[in-house]
């Protein structure tokens, strides 16, 4: 009898093992979400989400916006009072739960970020099934038309946002580390800005998205974006200038002359005298002739080093034109805050106010720039 007993209490036991997946949750039952956009109009929040078509994936690629023929993504987008509202929302017409660890970007509207991104950043750092090594972007315009934008050269707009993020600096701008200098004192945040484009291939106008400058952020307000000069000088700043180039209008007309710079790197030294503060900015870097049009040799010269001296002379103009820029919008994305409170004495910090001491800070750019390479043809050829 009792080996009976101990047979069914084993065979309980087993079977307490083999409950199979009840909990289980298919992957067609999922909606996983590759990219975000967040709007704002008024007092509603407009999220918008790319989900891509796995079903479709293997075949034609391009299309977009919806489940029909080969299209390989689909956005859909709701809107509420609060982000989660609008979450909420979009949730009820889809058929399938959304998922967002695997999401790579999140869009922002230029409109949002200048009222303020903190709402954004407290559901995203609520919920453990966000990720924050997602890229964060600002829009000129709306966002959802960033996710709705048919580009050429991917699948779907969610990896070519992600690959413009991280071709845009040397450390693409991860939401964690967005949330970091928004959160600690001494620096403020900033992002690379998207928008769409046009592009021509075989003479046909295809729309495109392109990195179009620099979001400057005073705490988590938008308060400017920086292009061309301003976005290049910004990013040697902010030691993330990925092989920038200047375009130099040679002394005597002489003509102009294209350096990339390689390896550059600013470094700052803060200094107070009588109360007032004043900021050293070193840069040094590596340049290469990459193209000239003038009539000025390459070869090591007194010619060379004419260039050499416009070059420097550019970067210098430049980065102080930049932080005058930042200092008027009281914006200070790179950290000139922290690094006076590490160069100075704590008690002569205490008794400024910073706001006020930044506006009236003097600026010293010293630019330590060498061209290294002028090519192997040192004279052009119509010269």
């Amino acid at each position: 009898m009792k080996k009976i007993i101990y047979k069914c209490v084993a065979l309980f036991l087993v079977c307490m093992f083999l409950a199979g997946c009840w909990d289980r949750t298919e992957i067609n039952d999922i909606a996983f979400i590759v990219s975000s956009a967040i709007d704002k109009k008024k007092d509603q929040y407009r999220i918008a989400m790319q989900i891509p078509l796995v079903g479709q994936l293997g075949g034609q690629t391009g299309g977009g916006g919806g489940t029909a023929g080969s299209e390989t993504w689909y956005v859909d987008s709701a809107s509420g009072t609060t982000i989660r509202e609008a979450n909420n929302k979009l949730q009820t017409s889809l058929s399938r739960t959304i998922n967002t660890s695997h999401r790579r970007t999140v869009v922002i509207g230029e409109a949002m970020a200048r009222e303020g991104v903190a709402p954004v950043f407290d559901i995203l750092s609520r919920n453990p099934q966000n990720r924050l090594t997602a890229l964060i972007l600002i829009s000129q315009g709306e966002a959802r038309d960033i996710l709705n934008t048919d580009v050429q050269m991917e699948q779907f707009p969610a990896e070519m946002i992600r690959e413009l993020a991280i071709m845009a600096s040397k450390r693409p701008v991860f939401l964690s580390r967005f949330m970091s200098d928004l959160l600690e004192k001494g620096s403020d945040p900033y992002a690379p800005v998207i928008t769409g484009s046009k592009t021509k291939p075989g003479g046909k106008g295809k729309s495109n998205l392109k990195i179009d400058g620099l979001a400057i952020f005073k705490k988590d307000k938008l308060v400017d974006i920086f292009k061309d000069d301003h976005m290049t000088a910004a990013q040697i700043l902010l030691n993330q200038a990925r092989q920038p180039e200047f375009i130099l209008d040679l002394p005597n007309q002489m003509g102009k002359a294209s350096i990339q710079l390689q390896q550059s790197k600013a470094s700052f030294h803060a200094a107070e005298k009588n109360g007032k503060l004043s900021m050293t900015i070193e840069v040094r870097a590596k340049g290469i002739i990459m193209e000239n049009q003038s009539t000025y040799e390459t070869r090591e010269n007194d010619q060379f080093y004419i260039i050499q001296k416009a070059l420097n002379r550019a970067v210098k103009e430049n980065v102080i034109s930049t932080v005058h820029r930042l200092q008027k919008l009281e914006a200070d994305p790179a950290g000139f805050q922290d690094q006076t409170i590490r160069s100075m004495d704590t008690k002569n910090l205490q008794k400024m106010k910073w706001d006020k001491v930044y506006k009236d800070m003097e600026i010293h750019v010293i630019p330590i720039v060498t061209i290294e390479q002028g090519g192997v043809l040192y004279k052009t050829i119509s010269h």
